[in-house]
């Protein structure tokens, strides 16, 4: 006898579903609204999703590429007004590491939050715990972790402050 967990399995399907190609935006946003996601603003094409649908909240404006994917074990906050390129990764899950260099089997879920006029290059990965403030760029590629502070652009591996700008020439300023 197979033993499934159709509540699992609903998820699961759900999420295929948000992020079917064929399936219009507007059906994508109530897809994983339906599941207990917190959705002012609609998945791209392609969106992959795993985690639980109730730790994503996605503000009002923001707009997700194509093939974006957001794994939610914990938390993940996307502000308004945010952008983010084609497959932009979001991760949450961690493998903490001891003192003699094993890592544990089990994953714990790190808080992703992401501000408000925020723009993700395409391919960008976003790592566990990381906390990108208000008004920034992260470059195509970048690999986030730890604290990007507002009002400046972030790029490479490990992302790194690159470039700083006032907030009132803030490219957000401009829309």
């Amino acid at each position: 006898m197979i033993d499934v967990d159709l509540k699992k399995l609903r998820s699961v399907a759900l999420a295929e579903l948000a992020g079917c190609s064929y399936t219009p935006k507007r059906w994508r946003q109530r897809l994983m609204s339906w599941a207990g996601a917190r959705l002012e603003a609609a998945p791209g094409r392609g969106f992959r999703f795993s985690g639980v649908h109730a730790n994503l909240r996605v503000g009002r404006g923001s707009y997700m590429n194509h093939r974006v994917s957001i794994e939610a074990v914990a938390p993940v906050v996307i502000g308004r007004e945010c952008h983010l390129g084609p497959e932009v990764m979001i991760l949450t899950s961690h493998h903490p590491i001891d003192e003699t260099g094993s890592w544990t089997f089990g994953a714990e879920g790190r808080e992703v939050t992401i501000g408000d006029k925020v723009w993700i290059g395409a391919r960008a990965v976003v790592l566990p715990g990381a906390v990108i403030e208000a008004e920034v760029i992260i470059a195509a590629g970048a690999v986030v972790a730890g604290r990007c502070e507002s009002y400046g652009v972030y790029g490479g591996v490990p992302a790194r402050r690159l470039k700083s700008f006032s907030p009132a020439a803030s490219p957000a300023a401009a829309v």
